[in-house]
């Protein structure tokens, strides 16, 4: 259950309860938030990542994308390239620079062009200090200085590593224990559960926020559970669709802050974002959703 750990919103979870996702949408319910460790900023647990509609630079359907979200309370859109001056306009256009959180990425190898890049997207969204630069581990651990001297120049809030690769665990953990990141990008899902063993307990020992990528696993997780029925007892924790199935699984975890879905599709933005809204499930829930799916795998 939300309330079950200390950082959660235990009162807005408790509100929650027993109400299904479809009425609080309904209702134009704002979606529960989890607090950033390094700033005591409230996130709320479902973002965005980079949309096709974004890389396209189609602004119509961009927003189109992106106002479900904006209308239950969602904040954070990871975006990077291009994309990120088209969501960074589009919410500035909209009035709405207050609440998009973004998160880009920079190469911490090259501080000259990334702080101009920076500057740009200040100039762009009208904001006086950017929410996250983040970088891959590959370029973030050699070039880790370089970084919070962005944070301590007040180029940016929040500093941090991410990667959706096993592979990179053991970099990202290192960076974790200088104390000095901010927030962990990782992939984590009933398809990929090994950042459960190591990098999201160091995540919550060391107050690190944990936004997760890949819940969907670009789309083969719907392959896996393609022509299967919903189980009867996945209403038990409010859970309307297979793609809520997944993502209350990762949200039910105590590291996790805010989980990133990607899509062009207003409908299934709806549908994702009603994964925020009701009962998350317990352990023993989790243990036997896991189970399931590893019986269709």
């Amino acid at each position: 259950m939300l309330s079950r750990r200390k950082f959660l919103n235990a009162a807005t979870a408790a509100s929650l309860v027993a109400v299904s996702p479809a009425t609080l949408l309904a209702e134009q319910r704002l979606l529960p938030t989890r607090p950033i460790p390094a700033s005591g900023e409230a996130l709320p647990i479902i973002g965005m990542g980079t949309s096709a509609a974004f890389r396209s630079g189609d602004r119509e359907a961009s927003w189109n994308v992106m106002s479900p979200f904006q209308d239950h309370g969602s904040r954070y859109i990871d975006v990077s390239g291009a994309a990120r001056f088209v969501v960074a306009d589009i919410a500035r256009e909209k009035g709405r620079t207050r609440d998009v959180f973004l998160g880009s990425y920079f190469s911490a190898a090259d501080d000259v062009r990334s702080r101009a890049d920076a500057a740009r997207l200040l100039e762009t969204s009208g904001k006086k200090s950017l929410d996250l630069m983040h970088a891959y581990p590959e370029n973030a651990v050699p070039n880790w200085e370089v970084m919070t001297r962005w944070k301590a120049d007040g180029l940016t809030r929040h500093i941090g590593v991410a990667r959706h690769s096993s592979q990179h665990y053991d970099a990202m953990m290192g960076l974790m224990k200088t104390g000095t990141v901010d927030f962990l990008q990782v992939n984590y899902s009933l398809l990929e559960t090994q950042a459960a063993d190591r990098i999201l307990p160091m995540a919550m020992d060391k107050g690190v926020a944990v936004t997760i990528n890949r819940p969907f696993i670009n789309g083969d997780y719907f392959k896996t559970v393609r022509g299967r029925e919903l189980p009867a007892w996945a209403a038990d924790f409010d859970c309307e669709s297979w793609a809520q199935f997944s993502l209350k699984y990762i949200l039910a975890h105590p590291a996790v802050t805010c989980v990133l879905t990607e899509t062009a599709n207003p409908k299934h933005a709806l549908d994702n974002l009603g994964a925020g809204f009701g009962r998350m499930p317990d352990e023993r829930e989790r243990e036997r959703m896991l189970s399931l799916i590893k019986s269709f795998a």
